[in-house]
């Protein structure tokens, strides 16, 4: 595989040698090509629209998770069976296939979607770290909320013990008794759900990368939090209304 490395040119010595800042997210691969005494590189012009290689290894690394999941053999087979199904959902052409290696940002980033939310569709384990660089964030909590996943680890509940956390404070022995609808929430494994309480709201989802959302009426019922029968005797009331909950402040 050839490596690709962005990085800005800082200096010229007097010697005639350039110096070269690695970007962040190349540092790890730059120091692998010194560990294996790779010193001469080929230099091509930066292209601020190319695929980064953050999105190439986190495309991958989905890849890879569905390929293991499917127990396809060998991987390429997987790869280009994805390619072709993503390529047949968006309208994009396949003569020739598209490939991580060359292709823009905006295409990586749909391909990270698609298979984001094939591994959902399909209930596939994934590795979601890191995947808040380059997928939306309100997306991911939607889709976990709507698969019954960890918002921070995508774990499912055959795997794990699944909490629901009540942002908004809804105090003990009164969630009978309270309306759980435009409340936000989170469903959490069972130790970060006592994480959160340790570190509060905003220092939980700094860390970890995820936010709390709505759930819809059909979801509340799904997961129990209120039954058709509570809603409907709150609607009934013309005095009543449900109140618009707001996230804790910073």
């Amino acid at each position: 595989m050839v490596e690709m490395i962005n990085g800005r040119i800082v200096a010229k010595r007097s010697n005639g040698d350039i110096v070269i800042r690695p970007d962040q997210e190349s540092q790890e691969d730059l120091e692998a090509l010194i560990r294996r005494r790779k010193m001469l590189v080929t230099m091509q012009p930066y292209d601020a629209d190319k695929v980064t290689r953050q999105q190439q290894k986190k495309a991958h690394a989905l890849i890879h998770d569905i390929n293991s999941y499917s127990n396809n053999d060998p991987m390429f087979l997987a790869e280009n069976d994805l390619k072709y199904k993503f390529c047949d959902a968006i309208g994009w052409p396949t003569t020739p296939i598209f490939s991580l290696a060359n292709c823009s940002k905006q295409l990586a980033s749909q391909f990270i979607n698609f298979l984001v939310e094939y591994c959902f569709k399909y209930d596939i384990p994934f590795d979601s770290g890191e995947l808040h660089l380059s997928m939306n964030v309100q997306r991911m909590m939607f889709l976990s909320a709507v698969h019954n996943r960890c918002f921070v680890t995508q774990a499912r509940r055959q795997d794990a013990v699944l909490h629901i956390h009540h942002v908004n404070a809804v105090g003990r022995g009164k969630r009978k008794e309270a309306d759980h609808r435009n409340r936000y929430y989170m469903i959490l494994k069972a130790e970060l759900h006592n994480e959160i309480h340790e570190l509060g709201y905003w220092r939980f989802c700094q860390k970890w990368h995820c936010g709390a959302i709505k759930l819809t009426d059909q979801q509340i019922l799904d997961f129990k939090l209120m039954s058709q029968a509570q809603m409907d005797e709150r609607d009934a009331d013309p005095e009543y209304e449900i109140r618009d909950w707001q996230l804790p402040k910073t």
